[in-house]
């Protein structure tokens, strides 16, 4: 399988978490600061026209003598304290005169950090530069060294009559510094939102993961073959319900592989795997034609009384688990043990166009078995040398789940199985003889001699009896 790069499930929830609280906070933050910031422009905008208004009408009043400007002089000298924003107020007369002018020297100091002392001096001329439009580029440095500013002139025109121009300069140096304040403490509080949203979504992807990683390693394991895993989870949500359909796979795994391996001690590899897969079989019970193989060993009853229990079982043992793999090897099944005798099954639960064929190479190859086992005993310096018959049968069968509630036992039953039995009592070791119906399946593959008709248990007329030739 190819390895490609893997993005794990809390990283991705954490950027998405993340992604949503910056682009909402962004977006409330920019809302609210924007707002802020025109609302109190337009503040600062209405305060210095009001400041300007009040500053002509007192000048449109004029004053007692020759001077008509005396009120709107006087007032100059407190408009920086009626409003600490305001950072110069310059008044023209008709001819551009400058009349009166007033700096806010403290402010201006910090704007400037008060390094330049002739910028008071020239504030006011290039206030009437601006206003005659014959700025040069002295005025316009002037103008760049206050800041971020407000400019408003209000004309002075009663009754159509122009007398002069109020120009007041409305500094934005502490809008501009609140504003920043603002900006600064929204970025905090939205980075601060953002590693709670990161935090909190990476505790609770982990709180996702986790169940999930314990179900990945618990599949991992499964895979590998260990189907003794259960996962524990306990969230009340979708993880549990997943956790508890992964459990339930496992159980129906091991129950799978219970079968499997149950099977095995019966029939081949390749047959418990196609029964296992192959729906279509049944064992609840069912009539089949099938060939059954009875093989037992000549003398062993008496051989036995001159042996320890042990030696018995020893020598059982090794004899059954060659005899048994012949059987596997051309997929008959074994039906079961009766003392020294064994009983295959071809045709059942799985069947096959040449069942009988497969018996007799069985029975042929099982002899030679044995002759190998023999041969390895007496090299190996043990007295011991078995012969074995064979009998076999062809003809329908019930199959399926033999027994009591309690107890069930796959096998075959029918007059065919005792058929076979009987012939196989006719036998000596080293013979292999088979009835009339199996003959006529394997005659064009196998060589074999006739025999004389010979009664059988259980059967009314005598049955032909055929043996099979073969060659060590």
């Amino acid at each position: 399988m190819n390895k490609h790069f893997l993005l794990s499930l809390k990283v991705k929830l954490g950027l998405l978490v993340a992604s949503l609280i910056l682009t909402i906070m962004v977006i409330v933050a920019y809302t609210s600061v924007i707002r802020q910031e025109r609302s109190m422009r337009n503040e600062m905008k209405a305060k210095a026209i009001n400041m300007a208004q009040i500053t002509g009408a007192l000048a449109l009043l004029g004053g007692s003598g020759t001077d008509p400007w005396a009120f709107a002089k006087e007032f100059l000298k407190f408009s920086p304290q009626l409003d600490n924003n305001i950072l110069y107020v310059v008044i023209t007369d008709a001819q551009n005169t400058i009349v009166d002018s007033e700096i806010n020297k403290r402010l201006l100091a910090k704007i400037t950090g008060g390094g330049d002392e002739r910028l008071p001096g020239e504030i006011p001329g290039a206030v009437r530069a601006h206003l005659m439009k014959a700025e040069t580029a002295g005025d316009s440095a002037v103008y760049d060294s206050l800041g971020h500013l407000l400019p408003i002139d209000v004309v002075l025109k009663p009754a159509n009559n122009f007398i002069g121009t109020m120009s007041i300069g409305y500094s934005l140096y502490r809008f501009d510094a609140s504003v920043k304040t603002a900006r600064t403490v929204t970025l905090l509080f939205t980075f601060g939102f953002i590693l709670l949203g990161v935090m909190a979504s990476f505790g609770l992807s982990l709180n996702i993961t986790k169940p999930i990683y314990k179900i990945v390693d618990a599949m991992k394991r499964v895979e590998q073959g260990d189907l003794n895993q259960h996962v524990d989870v306990t969230t009340r949500d979708e993880m549990q319900m997943l956790a508890s359909s992964f459990n339930f796979m496992v159980d129906g795994l091991k129950e799978r592989e219970h079968i499997k391996h149950t099977f095995k001690r019966y029939v081949s590899e390749l047959v418990a795997d196609r029964l296992i897969q192959g729906r279509e079989i049944s064992i609840s019970g069912e009539r089949k034609t099938a060939t059954i193989l009875f093989q037992d060993i000549r003398g062993f009853t008496s051989m036995s009384e001159r042996m320890t229990p042990e030696e018995v079982v020893g020598i059982l043992k090794e004899y059954f688990t060659v005899m048994v793999d012949v059987i596997f090897s051309y997929e008959g099944t074994l039906d079961k043990y009766i003392g020294d005798a064994i009983m295959a099954v071809f045709g059942t639960p799985y069947a096959h166009t040449d069942d009988p064929l497969r018996a007799v190479k069985t029975a042929v190859d099982m002899q030679r078995a044995l002759k190998a086992l023999n041969d390895r005993w007496k090299a190996e310096g043990k007295n011991k040398h078995l012969a074995v018959g064979c009998g076999i049968a062809t003809g329908p069968v019930v199959a399926g789940s033999m027994g009591s509630e309690k107890r069930l036992e796959y096998t075959v039953i029918g007059d065919t199985v005792n058929l076979a039995s009987r012939i196989e009592g006719l036998t000596e070791g080293g013979q292999i003889l088979i009835c009339e119906t199996t003959y006529k399946s394997v005659r064009n593959d196998v060589a074999i001699t006739p025999l004389d008709r010979v009664a059988i248990k259980g059967k009314k007329e005598p049955q032909k009896i055929y043996e099979v030739s073969y060659t060590i």
